[in-house]
């Protein structure tokens, strides 16, 4: 009987080179943290300037 190791290989990736990009990647996270509070009101705050603006500027009709 055959032995069933005989047949394809994997592909394997070596080791070094997964730990060079397990370290890129962890060097590429860096978060700014925001509040979710100032991101609504940050938010609400645009959608009124421009509801103001549209009233104290209106476009020109074409």
């Amino acid at each position: 009987m055959p032995s069933s190791k005989g047949g394809k290989k994997k592909a394997e990736v070596p080791l070094v080179s997964m730990a060079g990009l397990i370290r890129y990647f962890e060097e590429e996270r860096v978060k700014i943290k925001v509040s979710p509070y100032i991101i609504i009101a940050l938010g609400l705050g645009l959608a009124i300037a421009v509801a103001v603006l549209d009233i104290l500027v209106p476009l020109p009709a074409i």
